[in-house]
């Protein structure tokens, strides 16, 4: 029996290759059969190509539409409408026994595909995407509904994918209050890591000598470093502030983006905040060089928006960092951040305000947890490894389809 896998993010996407593609490749070499259903972007099509061979080598089958995002809400409602009646082909066609989507779009594919085949359905609910878009999104309309489906969607699902134990409290509580055994409903899998890649040990020294020469960053610079996409959910503010604190502190300090947008934002708040130009480094990087600049950091920053559609938020750049030994300071109210960060276990720690002098404490009790006590964050983290994650599914896979 195979697993029909409904993606809206593209195979071909930075999430796709870390977050996607890794954890299918590993089920598929536990033995399962899987077909999966993408929206690819424009102008990717060497990685289409690279990624058609690593599935077809794995006995992968891959089906993809083309992503629309023009115009708004159109666009997403006619590549929707398109996987759907491809999934319903493939589901006549294949003998699927599963589909697995992952996150809110898709699963409304999932929700009508089992309500009119009766084929079991796995919600892998990402976050509170409905929620998030009656605050922050235009067309709420569209969001009232997709909350309006929620309930039932989580009803009906076989089995309901959370990546914060937060999360699924938080859908027990609203949905499933009245369910005896609700708890089994659920499986909790955050966001991982492939600790393979993500190895400093396997880099050598040209490699690491190459990300220092490439980002002109000293060998006696202490470095703080910044992983990922900027936007409206990422504290930029905030993360300016601890930056200034950290100067006191280490007056050697730089700043590392390495990021994919946001670089004119970043020089605007350097400029509100008087933190000199010359300290910050901002680099584009592919997913294969992004270990080696992990390894010039001393401490990473993860500043989300604290809100309810962050209770279900697992970062992806936690695990990668916690794979390369690197402490995170993050702040309160996110996923489940609170309890996972501590000094002892990861050297780590969770500012609850974002006051000067709280930053200022977090970071001296970082620096200074690191430098007397052998903090093994790797060993202490492998929870966020893709191999667990991969197992964690597969638990999921056999239960249903047994």
């Amino acid at each position: 029996m195979s697993i029909l896998y409904i993606t809206q993010n593209g195979i071909t996407d930075h999430i796709g290759r870390s977050q996607v593609a890794p954890y299918i490749l590993g089920l598929s070499e536990l033995g399962y059969r899987i077909h999966v259903l993408s929206a690819e972007k424009e102008g990717q099509d060497a990685l289409i190509v690279k990624y058609q061979k690593f599935f077809d080598d794995a006995g992968v089958r891959w089906t993809w539409v083309k992503y629309h995002n023009k115009p708004p809400l159109i666009s997403t409602c006619y590549d929707l409408f398109k996987m759907y009646f491809i999934a319903l082909k493939i589901l006549k066609t294949e003998g699927i026994g599963i589909v697995h989507c992952r996150s809110f779009y898709p699963a409304v594919i999932g929700y009508y595909l089992k309500r009119s085949l009766g084929v079991k359905f796995i919600f892998d609910f990402r976050d509170f995407s409905a929620d998030g878009g009656l605050i922050n999104k235009p067309f709420k309309f569209v969001y009232r509904y997709l909350k309006k489906l929620e309930g039932p969607m989580i009803q009906s699902a076989d089995k309901v994918v959370c990546l914060t134990h937060r999360a699924k409290q938080i859908l027990m509580r609203w949905y499933l209050y009245d369910v005896l055994n609700a708890n089994q409903h659920f499986q909790v899998i955050p966001c991982c890591a492939d600790f393979q890649h993500f190895d400093l040990n396997r880099l050598s020294s040209k490699e690491t000598l190459a990300a220092r020469k490439k980002a002109k960053i000293g060998p006696e610079d202490f470095i703080l470093i910044y992983l990922g996409s900027l936007g409206p959910d990422y504290l930029l503010v905030q993360i300016m502030a601890l930056f200034r604190q950290v100067l006191k502190v280490q007056p050697r300090a730089r700043f590392l983006f390495v990021s994919n947008n946001g670089r004119e934002l970043v020089n605007a708040e350097c400029d509100a905040q008087g933190v000199p130009q010359e300290k910050i480094r901002f680099l584009t990087a592919d997913r294969n060089d992004i270990p080696a600049l992990i390894s010039l950091a001393s401490m990473s920053v993860v500043f989300i928006r604290a809100d309810l559609s962050k209770a279900g938020c697992s970062p992806t750049k936690l695990a990668e960092l916690f794979a390369c030994n690197v402490p995170v300071i993050a702040n309160a109210g996110v996923g489940d951040l609170d309890t996972i960060l501590s000094l002892k276990k990861n050297g780590s720690i969770i500012v609850p305000d974002f006051d000067d002098r709280t930053l200022r404490v977090a970071v001296e009790q970082v620096i200074e947890y690191q430098k007397s006590n052998n903090v093994n964050i790797r060993e202490n983290s492998r929870e966020f490894s893709l191999d667990e994650g991969v197992a964690l599914y597969e638990s999921v896979y056999k239960e249903l389809l047994n």
